[in-house]
């Protein structure tokens, strides 16, 4: 098993999704600067489950496809094992980071707003904790699983985040 290159992934999701839901809290001076917030968050998001879903497939299987293609239905037949449907997660999180980034996915427009991010980030966060619960269970990852509950709550509640 690759432990180091797994709470390495895991670490910059972490990071990714905290990144996400800090900028969610940001408000927008106007409808452009608005439209640039939400990108930056959707995008941060989509990374975030990037990299958990590299982690699931290091721990998994050994390696993982720089382009994802294979990993798809590795992520499909881990659904029940990690109580999250990871390739779902994935997908929708890509179509709105590649709405953001270069207005792919039209279908996605209607919701490219501030209460899908609220809804995205909610899913998101439940299943980086499904998969942490699982992954605790084989690798040391608590250091990574406390540093997301106090800066989770941090944000949540408002409170500045040390950049630690």
């Amino acid at each position: 098993m690759k432990e180091k290159e797994i709470k390495e992934e895991l670490e910059l999701c972490i990071r990714s999704f905290l990144d996400a839901k800090e900028r969610s809290k940001q408000e927008g001076i106007d409808h452009f600067d608005e439209l640039r917030i939400l990108e930056g968050a959707f995008n941060r998001l989509f990374m975030s489950v990037e990299h958990l879903c590299n982690a699931i497939i290091l721990m998994e299987r050994g390696n993982f496809s720089k382009k994802h293609f294979g990993d798809f239905t590795k992520l499909r037949d881990l659904k029940e094992k990690y109580k999250s449907d990871l390739s779902d997660t994935y997908q929708t999180t890509y179509n709105f980071r590649s709405y953001g980034d270069y207005r792919k996915f039209p279908e996605v427009k209607d919701k490219f707003n501030r209460e899908e991010l609220k809804n995205k980030i909610a899913i998101v966060y439940t299943t980086i904790k499904n998969c942490l619960n699982i992954i605790v269970k084989d690798i040391d990852i608590n250091e990574i699983i406390q540093k997301l509950d106090k800066k989770h709550m941090e944000v949540k509640t408002g409170n500045n985040m040390d950049k630690k």
